[in-house]
């Protein structure tokens, strides 16, 4: 069982309408307020949500596609070569590939990794100095490695062969030493000496 207390104001009451319908309408209109009130917050905040999610997906569509018009339209003045007064126009995006490409092959850096005053004195590209060192020192500590782990384990192989064969060749020397058929027969003849003498 539910027990309620509700307080309601009433102005005025009217004639035909009793009190006890007049406390009705008062709390149904009450509750209707409420739960209009209730799902106005709830549509609003699910609108905002919306709204914001769906604007969010047409600006970064548009940016992207603003983007690739805008920088894929940009063409970049290049001449054939550095004598030649003929200039050709590449995109943006093929201007930077080749340059980036150069920047790598190009020799420009010394022997310890500073950049060579004189051309002669360049001798790798920033791929090559940075590939030269990282390759050899992992090569040498890989090879370095699996020298180590061969010879540990040729000794243990060893090790362990060599006291299989020490085992078996003790067990056979033990075998023959004590004559152990000659043995048996002796055994063998004693137990019927003392059999006879009893």
């Amino acid at each position: 069982m539910a027990k309620f207390n509700i307080e309601v104001e009433l102005d005025w009451l009217n004639e035909e309408t009793g009190l006890d319908e007049e406390i009705q309408k008062q709390v149904i209109s009450g509750l209707q307020n409420r739960l209009v009130a209730n799902l106005e917050k709830k549509l609003g905040n699910s609108i905002a949500e919306k709204v914001e999610q769906k604007a969010t997906e047409i600006a970064d569509a548009f940016i992207e596609k603003l983007l690739v018009e805008q920088i894929g339209s940009i063409q970049i003045p290049t001449s054939k070569s550095s004598w030649s007064s003929e200039v050709t126009y590449i995109p943006l995006t093929e201007f930077i590939g080749k340059r980036f490409e150069n920047a790598m092959t190009e020799k420009t850096l010394t022997e310890r990794g500073s950049k060579a005053d004189y051309r002669n004195d360049a001798k790798y590209s920033i791929t090559e100095y940075l590939t030269r060192d990282f390759i050899a020192k992992e090569l040498n500590g890989k090879v370095s490695d699996m020298i180590r782990d061969a010879k540990e384990k040729a000794e243990q192989s060893l090790i362990k062969n060599l006291e299989e064969n020490l085992q078996q060749q003790l067990h056979a020397d033990m075998v023959k030493r004590l004559n152990i058929p000659q043995l048996l027969q002796n055994l063998q003849n004693t137990i019927e000496c003392e059999v006879e003498g009893q």
